[in-house]
């Protein structure tokens, strides 16, 4: 599938890097293929340009134009809707980029709630958050994952575990949600590559959001880590029975 395909496509936490450092086996596999790679991850804390970096200081180009991260696609999305007053729940970095767009962040009376991974998230936000949907604000959300794999095997809460906190106090509310299993980072990273699903393989650890998202964008999914029997190391090495 590897060899045919015309792109490849890496999640990134979890999958090619943990704890933002690039396993050694996925700078083997990225050189291998470097010029067919796309990264597409659910990752709404950093821009592309900050992972490019991160990828280079550890020996591995990929361009910021084949990164597609949910956070910069969810700040996206808003920015190019009308409503201009955005209550941002984010990392600061993702919030300058907000303003660097032309978004409007507020505090209160917000037209929207943009809601992503915030390690700064308090009880005060939650109130403010929780209270604008209820008023009538519009809720979007970068991703819905409940966390992400961290070093030494510990969960590093994510944007989903937020979205729980928020849903619990403002009731069920209708939200959009940008990432995966949404096709909008799929097709992004498509276009970028010049191909078309069906030419494309998705790399990834997780079942829900990079196996079932990549198959209803019409992408074949490669699952490595459990419950899959693939490693990363069998994408690189020949399996030896």
């Amino acid at each position: 599938m590897l060899s045919a395909a015309k792109g490849i496509l890496l999640d990134w936490d979890g999958c090619i890097a943990v704890g933002n450092r690039v396993l050694p086996t996925a700078r083997k596999l990225i050189a291998r293929h470097a010029g067919r790679v796309a990264i597409v991850s659910n990752n709404s804390t950093h821009l592309p340009c900050d992972l490019e970096g991160i990828l280079a200081q550890q020996g591995v180009w990929v361009p910021r134009e084949r990164i597609f991260l949910a956070g910069t696609e969810a700040v996206r999305h808003v920015a190019l809707s009308a409503e201009q007053r955005v209550m941002l729940l984010s990392s600061a970095r993702i919030g300058l980029y907000a303003r660097e767009q032309g978004m409007t962040l507020v505090r209160r009376n917000p037209g929207v709630v943009l809601l992503m991974r915030d390690a700064k998230f308090t009880y005060a936000k939650l109130e403010l958050a929780a209270n604008a949907l209820r008023a009538g604000a519009e809720l979007v959300v970068a991703n819905g994952d409940l966390t992400h794999p961290g070093p030494d095997n510990r969960v590093v809460p994510e944007t989903g575990a937020l979205l729980a906190a928020l849903l619990a106090c403002a009731g069920e509310a209708p939200l959009q949600l940008i990432g995966k299993p949404g096709p909008l980072l799929f097709e992004r990273a498509c276009a970028a590559l010049g191909a078309a699903p069906e030419e494309v393989v998705m790399i990834g650890d997780n079942p829900d959001t990079d196996g079932k998202g990549a198959m209803s964008a019409g992408i074949k999914p490669i699952l490595i880590g459990e419950p899959s029997p693939l490693r990363l190391e069998h994408l690189v090495e020949p399996v030896r029975s």
